[in-house]
Formats: C-alpha cells, structure tokens, sequence
C-alpha cells in the first residue's frame, strides 16, 4: 500500500471511535486502488458495497483484525523507486478512469455515481496481480467476492466501460467531459501514492502487532472469567436439575391425575395448561444438565468447507423465509480439522439462528471459513443491531435475556461456547463494532490433545 495509506491506518488503530476515523481511510482508498481491491477481497461476502465510504468504513472497523504482517517492521522491498514509480502509474490511471465515471455517471444517473467510483478503482485486478502465482483469471475470480461480479450487470459498470474507452481513445462521447479535472486529480494520486513517509509500513506493521497483542490478553482474560462462570453454573445446573425434577414429577403427575376424571372444560384447560408448563421447565432442565454434562465427542477428520456448505444449503431456505441471505465467504477448497461433526454442526448453527434472530427480517448474514497457522476459523457475521459491551459479558450465560439487542433466549450461543471451548479446546469471540452488526469467531485447533497413555503416565 502508499505510505500515505499506512499512515492513515495506523491513526485509525490509534482512534477511540473507528466510524469517526474512517474519514482518512475513505481519503486513502481513493488514491490506493490496490487498497481497495485487497479490503473487498478480505472482506469476501461480509460486505456488498456501493461506494469507497462503505468499504472505508469496513476497513476502519476491522483493521486490527486484517492487518497482519508476515516480519513486522521490515518492508526495504517496498522501498524500491522502480517499483513505486510503477504502482503510482498503474495507480493513477485507475484513479482517472474511476473519476471519468464517476463524471459520467453523475450527469446521466446521479444516484450511480459512488458505485461507478467505486467499480473504477476495481477494474484493474490482474493488472495489480501480475507476475503473482495468482493471475490467472480463475485464481482472481475465487480472490474476489461474489458480489463484485455480480456488479457487472449494474448500470454502474456500463460508465466504468465508457470512461475506460474514452481514455484509450477508441470512443467519443460526444459532449465536453471534465477530462482535465480528472487527469489532474488522477496526477494529484500518482504524487499522494508516491510520497515517501519513512518508516510509515514499519510503524504500521508494528502498532497493529502491538494492539493484536493486547487484545489477545484482553479476550484470554475474558475467556478465563467466561470459564469459570459457565463451570460455576454448570455445576449450579447438575445439582438443582436433579432437586427440582422430583417436585416436578409430583406437579406433572397430580395434573394428569386430576386431568382423567375432570369434566368442566375450563377446568381442564388449566389442567393441560400446568402439565404443558411442568413439561417445558423439565425440558429447561434437560437442557441445562446437558449443558452442563455436555457428551464426550467423537473426534475423526472433518472438512470444515464441505460441513459449512451443507449448512448453508440447510439454512438458506429458514433465512430466506425471512428475508435474510446467507452468503459463504472465505476458503473453498478442502479444510480438514480434527473435530466432532454432529457437535461442530450444531454450534455453528446455534450462532446462525442467533444472527437470524438479531436481525429479525431484511438484512445479511455471512459464513466465512480461513485456514489459519495452526488450524481453522469460522466467522458468522451479520449486519443486525450488534450488541453493547454489557450485553457482550452475557452473551454465553444460558437462558440471559438479551433482548433489547435483538437476541432470542435459550442454551444456543451457551452450548456454542461447551462445544468449541470445553470439547475441542478452541475459542468463541465475539464483536460488535459501534456501526452496528456483529462478528462471532470460531477457532479450532488442527489436531486435539492427545491424552498420555498409562505407559506415558509419570509415576507419583
């Protein structure tokens, strides 16, 4: 990326409101289109914007969380004059053909003008990929979100085409365009890509590293807490569910008793009505104990990609119901991790219905699987209200009435939690920026701790 953008980045890491400083990074992106082509395609399927503000303010709030450097504070390479003359180039000409149809479009159809900048500053991937392993057409097109190519039918890319070709002089329009303002503007990006800030990818690289690490202890402080109270409640769970089934037995069994001789249909209603309410607190129950004893998994090579796809197929018509898309983002390929299916299944779809019930109707919802070092995460995002920091330390209690966010009630993000953390020792974060919506991430390890053998058993 430009210096300029690092530095814009970095003041973004370093502000209290993200959605604030998304301003400067809106600024960089629109002199930065290798910027904005790698955003959206780490952003995959989380976003589907219409504008450089809407993938802007996707960046500023997920930053710290995609700003990852293989050797913080080493980029000599990116220090080369050839190689910065050349991007600022290529850099430039996307710019001007993005600001030509953005023209365009604004004298003829207004409300397409962002989405023809936007388009602009995209038109050009292999062009940004070349001499990569990547460049061929069917690695860029699984690079790039699915929205993207969908925007090619949109009244948008047609002024994206026009602009392109009247720069190439191979069309005239036929009436006098800004061509002058955009060429000047374009040449303000070559400078703005251009100008030197030393030490700007180091400082960059190493402030994001810096502030990942403080989360990391923030987030393992918060899983410690989590722990500990969902084993308090557990315990909690295992010990009233028995003392509170015996009584409810005896409720259960007097109403059905009474249930056979009563003839007053009032009467009797009142009678189903206790049996039913008695049934449903042992199903409470039930489903406390099982929280609280989850079962043993059975643990054999899963493909994460295969088993998210299915979920998806299952989903989809239950979201649609309600007008909510689910969309799957992330590695397509092949994902083997060392988990229980049924188990893995049932938490990822917990964490699905739990987006589904924040959003209530009209919105997205996103599955995202990455291959990571040492295993495998899974993100469901959504674009519903989110969830406020009080609500965030209650998220995982069973039965915690969360409401006035959005969220439903039961043992769903409860029994996520037991599955992931306790069966096959991973993590569950949750966010939500200021914005609105939520992230939920799931991370597995490749391989499960192997128990010691009784020949591998230490002596006391």
């Amino acid at each position: 990326m430009a210096d300029g953008s690092a530095a814009a980045l970095a003041q973004c890491l370093l502000a209290a409101d993200p959605d604030r400083a998304s301003g400067g990074v809106e600024t960089a992106l629109l002199s930065d289109p290798p910027l904005v082509l790698w955003t959206v395609a780490r952003a995959g399927a989380a976003i589907a914007p219409r504008g450089v503000r809407e993938v802007a303010q996707w960046l500023a709030r997920h930053a710290l969380e995609v700003l990852r450097f293989d050797e913080p504070g080493d980029d000599e390479a990116d220090a080369d004059p050839a190689v910065v003359r050349a991007c600022a180039d290529r850099a430039a000409a996307d710019v001007e053909t993005a600001l030509l149809a953005e023209a365009l479009a604004r004298r003829d159809e207004p409300d397409t003008a962002a989405e023809a900048l936007l388009l602009g500053l995209l038109g050009n991937p292999a062009g940004w990929l070349a001499g990569k392993p990547t460049t061929n057409a069917a690695s860029i097109e699984r690079l790039l979100p699915a929205w993207l190519a969908e925007a090619a039918a949109r009244p948008a890319s047609r002024y994206v085409a026009r602009a392109a070709a009247m720069l190439a002089g191979q069309a005239a329009d036929g009436i006098e365009e800004p061509l002058a303002e955009c060429r000047r503007r374009a040449q303000d990006a070559r400078r703005r890509w251009s100008q030197p800030m030393p030490g700007a990818g180091r400082a960059l690289a190493a402030l994001a590293a810096r502030l990942r690490r403080l989360a990391d202890l923030e987030q393992r402080f918060q899983e410690t807490l989590d722990a500990e109270k969902l084993a308090a409640m557990a315990e909690f769970a295992a010990g009233a569910g028995h003392e509170i089934n015996n009584p409810l037995a005896v409720i259960a069994g007097r109403a059905q008793l009474f249930l056979q001789d009563e003839t007053d249909p009032e009467r009797r209603r009142g009678l189903a009505l206790i049996n039913a309410q008695a049934k449903r607190v042992w199903e409470m129950i039930a489903d406390m104990r099982l929280f609280a004893r989850p079962p043993k998994p059975s643990f054999e090579p899963t493909d994460l990609a295969a088993l998210v796809d299915r979920l998806v197929e299952e989903l989809s018509p239950e979201m649609a119901q309600q007008a909510v898309s689910l969309a799957r983002g992330g590695a397509a390929g092949p994902l083997v991790v060392e988990a229980d299916p049924v188990q893995i299944v049932v938490a990822l779809r917990a964490m699905c219905r739990n987006s589904l019930e924040a959003i209530g109707r009209d919105g997205r919802v996103a599955i995202e699987l990455d291959e990571t070092p040492g295993g495998a995460e899974i993100r469901v995002v959504d674009d519903g209200p989110g969830f406020s920091d009080e609500v965030r330390r209650h998220l995982f209690d069973p039965y915690y009435s969360a409401r006035q966010a959005g969220r439903g009630l039961g043992l769903g993000l409860s029994k996520c939690w037991r599955i992931v953390v306790t069966n096959h020792h991973g993590r569950v974060d949750a966010q939500s920026p200021p914005g609105g919506g939520s992230s939920f991430t799931v991370t597995l390890p490749r391989t499960q701790p192997r128990a010691p053998s009784p020949a591998e058993t230490p002596p006391l």
